[in-house]
């Protein structure tokens, strides 16, 4: 006789056969043991394989998750942003900026390769005036002389987005990038 139990499995209920493996022994008379009596020379334990044997179907085995769409570490590499980038204001404070305003040289030279364009050193943030920014953000010209912010294009590997969404968001940056 045969046990089904209901496992899902891609939304649908499968019943997956569970047969009983344990079963009742009749005891010898005089006998207050509830197992048989090994045979001389085995061991006295019970294996867990013999209780419960491994069933040669391995259609029952998860399959590791897909992998999903690639991470800005995957495409430009562990940083691929500068790490606490900073302003100075009139007064002397310091204050922060958005990382994503600031790829790596790194990144910058992949974003280049990828939309054919160079990479140019610039301040973006703050362009005269009394506050100054104490690096500057690496940008890539294209070929039309426009410029994009290779650390925003980095930043389109950050939300889980398939790749083509991630090509057709770059596309658009550089579509909207007039020199």
């Amino acid at each position: 006789m045969a046990i089904h139990i209901n496992h899902v499995t891609a939304g649908r209920n499968v019943p997956l056969p569970v047969t009983p493996i344990l079963r009742r022994t009749a005891t010898p008379a005089g006998s207050t043991s509830k197992t048989p009596s090994p045979a001389a020379g085995t061991n006295s334990a019970p294996s867990f394989s013999a209780l419960f044997p491994i069933s040669p179907n391995t259609t029952n085995v998860p399959s590791p998750a897909p992998k999903g769409p690639p991470t800005a570490q995957d495409v430009f590499g562990a940083n691929p942003w500068m790490t606490n980038p900073t302003g100075t204001a009139p007064n002397g404070t310091t204050y922060g900026f958005n990382p994503f305003y600031f790829a790596t040289q790194q990144t910058a030279t992949e974003v280049a390769q990828m939309v054919g364009g160079k990479v140019v050193a610039d301040n973006e943030m703050v362009s005269g005036g009394p506050f100054s920014q104490n690096q500057q953000n690496y940008m890539v010209q294209l070929p039309n002389g426009g410029l994009i912010n290779p650390g925003l294009v980095a930043s389109f590997y950050t939300h889980g987005y398939p790749q083509a969404m991630v090509d057709q968001m770059v596309a658009n940056e550089v579509a909207g990038a007039k020199g």
